[in-house]
């Protein structure tokens, strides 16, 4: 006797699903239709506090990874410390999240340099590869773009800290993936982080959490799964970050060395600091007859940072120099 089922199925009633190879898992980048042949994942660290009094973050650590879309190897990195020059000296909370301590920021360089080196690695990687960045009109070329876990690491955290020093970062930045929404739209879940989001696929993070080279890494490693599970990887923001083409009247570019990132403050040696501040009637009065206003919110670390100024001024200049030969 024929069970329901299967005289249903002899009916033509029920039909067969069949999945193709990108949901196994068994596809490549360039036969699953992807636009772009190249990734590069960008995951900054920055500045930050446990009691976010301090709302002006700075990037203090600068990583990128190449990966192929079509084998899912990373073919090259970029990477960098960043000396920060608002509030030179890191807090405890930032140093136990990020494992980056002061040392390493203070042998870092400016984020001009930082940017001025990228650029040098974005134009390398374009001659090797025969990349473009983003569009292109020339058919021979190999498309590639940015992605990013949430719009936080470009459209916040550089876009805001290069209007406070005016610099214009590479116009490639502008547009990018947010590999976050992505991959919620993709699975219609929400991922809990970074993290979260690999172990729902069976992906074990490697390496250190918060560290900015190993967290592109696990989002390059998440980006290839998605690829594999047929995620077509599309642009998701362009355009909010400052323009060479005229957005702003006092950006400049990062191709000049010579007119780059005017510093307010800031530290390249902890051990000039001096704590000899006096009360004065209008604020606070360093060694050097200089007058702080009084403000409740301010902390210690903005007074030793306005004393730190001359140091780093000396050190962004010699870098200057050294850029320009």
């Amino acid at each position: 006797m024929q069970t329901a089922k299967q005289l249903a199925g002899e009916l033509g009633l029920i039909r067969k699903r069949t999945f193709n190879q990108t949901s196994l898992g068994k596809n490549n980048g360039k036969s699953s239709g992807q636009q772009f042949s190249y990734l590069i994942v960008i995951d900054f660290e920055s500045t930050c506090w446990r009691d976010k009094r301090n709302s002006d973050q700075e990037i203090i650590e600068f990583p990128a990874v190449l990966i192929n879309t079509s084998t899912g190897k990373i073919e090259s990195e970029y990477h960098t410390y960043c000396l920060p020059e608002e509030y030179p000296t890191l807090s405890e909370f930032c140093t136990e999240l990020t494992g980056i301590t002061q040392e390493q920021v203070e042998s870092g360089i400016p984020l001009f340099l930082c940017l001025k080196k990228f650029s040098r690695w974005l134009q390398k990687l374009e001659a090797e590869k025969n990349i473009a960045y983003n569009s292109s009109s020339d058919k021979e070329k190999q498309l590639c773009t940015f992605v990013t876990w949430s719009d936080w690491d470009l459209g916040i955290c550089l876009h805001y800290e290069s209007r406070r020093k005016q610099l214009i970062p590479p116009d490639a930045l502008r547009c990018w993936i947010d590999l976050r929404a992505t991959y919620r739209k993709f699975y219609q879940r929400i991922p809990k982080g970074l993290e979260g989001a690999l172990k729902d696929l069976g992906i074990k993070f490697e390496g250190r959490q918060h560290s900015g080279l190993d967290d592109a890494r696990n989002t390059a490693h998440l980006a290839w799964r998605m690829i594999r599970d047929g995620c077509l990887m599309k642009i998701t923001k362009n355009g909010l970050l400052p323009s060479s083409k005229g957005d702003g009247k006092k950006a400049k570019k990062i191709t000049k060395m010579d007119n780059q990132c005017p510093l307010e403050h800031g530290s390249n040696s902890r051990s000039s600091l001096s704590s000899d501040y006096t009360k004065s009637d209008c604020g606070m009065r360093t060694p050097e007859n200089k007058v702080l206003p009084t403000d409740a919110a301010m902390n210690i670390q903005q007074f030793k940072a306005v004393e730190f100024k001359d140091a780093i001024d000396k050190k962004t200049q010699m870098m200057r120099v050294m850029a320009s030969e």
